[in-house]
């Protein structure tokens, strides 16, 4: 990890601690390229999955975090990539691709937006153009316990125990008789089938 990576890893660590956090899974975690994909019902949830995994990885924020003075600097210093929500966000989306393919992880939320109640959502299909596009292992991983942390109905922070349970990467493949901008959809909603099996 690069030293400014490393030293707000540390933070975060910290405050997880009083968490209680609880990692399962970790040993799946592959070296190179992985995209990982997980449910979100927390503003928490980044970088609980970050420290999670245990090694540097890439994150997504929308292009308005990146104003400045403060986020046009901070915000790669974090890892955070630019990207718009809008979904047609095309030069954004290749380069994730790019990083992917060079074998860096990127984090992605498929549900595209936190949860409201905490249940999972149905999965964006640029997700699935990602995963198929970039041709890496992805990585499932499901986080419980940060809706009740601080959940995007909460004004404060409150210590509930947190669990981070980790899958075993696969690699997402086109349906046979579908082509592949047919297959985003179904590939994301695959990913969302992934980590609902982890309990």
């Amino acid at each position: 990890m690069r030293p400014f990576y490393r030293f707000s890893y540390n933070l975060v660590g910290l405050e997880l601690l009083l968490h209680r956090i609880r990692i399962e899974g970790r040993e799946n975690v592959p070296a190179g390229g992985c995209l990982i994909v997980s449910n979100h019902v927390s503003y928490m949830d980044p970088t609980t999955v970050g420290w999670a995994v245990a090694r540097e990885i890439y994150y997504l924020g929308r292009k308005t975090l990146f104003k400045p003075p403060i986020g046009n600097w901070l915000m790669p210093m974090c890892n955070v990539l630019p990207i718009d929500r809008d979904g047609h966000d095309i030069s954004g989306l290749r380069r994730i691709i790019r990083m992917l393919k060079e074998g860096h992880s990127v984090l992605l939320f498929p549900e595209g937006t936190r949860s409201p109640d905490g249940n999972l959502q149905p999965a964006e299909p640029g997700a699935g153009l990602i995963a198929l596009k970039a041709g890496v292992p992805v990585l499932p991983a499901r986080v419980f316990g940060t809706y009740e942390s601080l959940s995007r109905h909460m004004k404060r922070l409150h210590f509930h125990p947190i669990r981070v349970v980790i899958g075993r990467p696969y690699t997402p493949t086109v349906p046979e008789g579908m082509r592949e901008k047919e297959a985003y959809g179904p590939v994301a909603q695959e990913m969302m089938r992934q980590i609902a099996a982890l309990k």
